[in-house]
């Protein structure tokens, strides 16, 4: 059976209300998807894709957030990072979903839960903050100075039918 990542991560598919679902900026590619929380639970219980996040959530309206980082110029996999999901509605209510690592299928990606009603636009922004490292060092610099890497935020349009 095809991992959660592999069916959100395949081009040409759907993202399940997601419009736009792959945005670029500052160096990273980044793909969204949003898939019913009952396609986690449909999993046997010994599925790791069935404890993600500390077991599937039951209710209405639960959807799994899955969010992929990509390095635009090497294409290489993001690992290790912070990602939050920033999710606002209409009216200017706002929350924040921190998402967490997951690897399906071999593959790491960032998922959490999230409710959402039917029928309404959210605006997902999805902060990806990855950790500073060691810059060799140059002539005429100090050895091993720290590298911040600034956070990247994409904005993605989302409607529950």
């Amino acid at each position: 059976m095809a991992g959660l990542a592999g069916i959100l991560f395949v081009p040409g598919m759907s993202n399940a209300g997601v419009v736009d679902g792959v945005q670029t900026a500052d160096g990273l590619t980044i793909y969204l998807g949003v898939v019913p929380a009952a396609v986690v639970r449909g999993h046997p219980a010994d599925h790791p894709e069935a404890q993600m996040h500390g077991g599937t959530r039951r209710g209405q309206h639960i959807m799994h957030v899955v969010a992929a980082a990509f390095d635009k110029s090497s294409g290489a996999r993001i690992t290790k990072a912070n990602v939050v999901a920033h999710i606002t509605e209409p009216g200017g209510i706002q929350r924040s979903v921190r998402l967490q690592p997951m690897t399906v299928d071999g593959a790491l990606t960032f998922g959490g839960y999230v409710t959402f009603a039917r029928g309404i636009d959210y605006r997902i922004g999805i902060r990806v903050e990855r950790p500073s490292h060691m810059q060799p060092s140059q002539p005429m610099q100090k050895p091993h100075q720290m590298h911040r890497i600034a956070p990247v935020t994409v904005h993605f349009t989302y409607t529950h039918d």
